[in-house]
């Protein structure tokens, strides 16, 4: 997820400030779920948008552009007024990226000739390193910096046979919006949710990052229709979870024991159907998922919040 702002002037992105108005926020060239969740500008979500990182353009990229973060976000009667900053590592943007991007990051056919403020369900540093913008020695760097100054857990450390149960561990696809959706309601019970890509790599490999981060007393795991896959010889392809998910989703079955790992399916998403014993719940609209899952976490002695 990032977000796209496209001003009318070159100036706007020399002051560190901008303001604009409402109706031209999370509504333009922004998917409709995406648009839902972010239009409404409540204290969680305008702290996401701060939390992903920005492209700041002018129409018809007149001048180059940044990449950065917003600061700040104050909601005004008719306005958003933001402070942001660019992130000085990574260098400025050729006139024609973000034309030459237009695939790879969903810009709308008339998109750079509007201002406005677009939010993305797109990768923007897989993206840019895949298309040789950024280096991984320049994102390694941004990241780095930006957990000194917002800081992250460290691997919990519980003593052999006990469980962490002020940690929930989170496995996701590419569905942004469940994730976030699942984080918080994490949060909102009072424990602190654990999301891989979040945590310091600090030289280690993936599966390393799985193991040390994975000492919790709970697991989420995501299925959300993110692939799409059949038999050999099938006609008729179904969506899947990522490979990533299926595989973790096992693997913390075997570290937690099945009953400290609950899988949430978004969708029509086809599912492992070897695992004996394994409890899918629907992520449905009324949000019953909820419920189920504190039902097994009171059940499992974790301390529920009733905020």
């Amino acid at each position: 997820m990032f977000n796209l702002l496209i001003s009318s002037g070159a100036e706007i992105w020399q002051t560190g400030s901008y303001e604009i108005e409402k109706n031209r926020v999370a509504i333009e060239y922004t998917a409709d779920e995406i648009s839902e969740r972010y239009k409404f500008f409540s204290k969680k979500t305008i702290e996401e948008m701060k939390e992903f990182p920005t492209l700041f353009v002018t129409e018809n990229e007149i001048t180059p552009s940044r990449i950065g973060y917003i600061t700040e976000i104050k909601i005004r009667s008719s306005t958003l007024a933001i402070q942001f900053e660019f992130d000085q590592i990574f260098p400025e943007l050729p006139i024609g990226t973000i034309r030459d991007l237009k695939v790879d990051i969903d810009l709308g056919r008339w998109e750079l000739s509007r201002t406005h403020w677009a939010i993305k369900d797109e990768r923007l540093f897989d993206i840019l390193l895949r298309r040789k913008f950024i280096t991984q020695e320049q994102l390694d760097a941004s990241q780095n910096l930006r957990r000194k100054i917002f800081p992250y857990p460290e691997p919990a450390s519980p003593e052999i046979g006990e469980f962490n149960n002020s940690q929930i561990f989170i496995v996701h696809g590419h569905d942004e919006i469940a994730k976030m959706e699942v984080a918080n309601f994490v949060s909102d019970l009072g424990i602190e949710p654990i999301i891989l890509h979040m945590q310091a790599s600090t030289g280690r490999t993936i599966i390393e990052k799985i193991e040390d981060y994975s000492n919790v007393g709970f697991a989420i795991i995501l299925y959300t229709p993110c692939d799409i896959g059949s038999k050999v010889g099938d006609l008729k392809n179904n969506h899947r979870a990522r490979q990533n998910v299926v595989f973790e989703h096992g693997y913390l079955i075997g570290k937690l024991g099945r009953r400290r790992v609950s899988a949430i399916v978004k969708g029509e998403v086809e599912i492992p159907n070897d695992i004996s014993g394994v409890v899918y719940v629907a992520m449905d609209d009324d949000e019953k998922w909820k419920e189920q899952i504190k039902i097994e976490l009171e059940t499992l002695g974790f301390q529920i919040s009733n905020s």
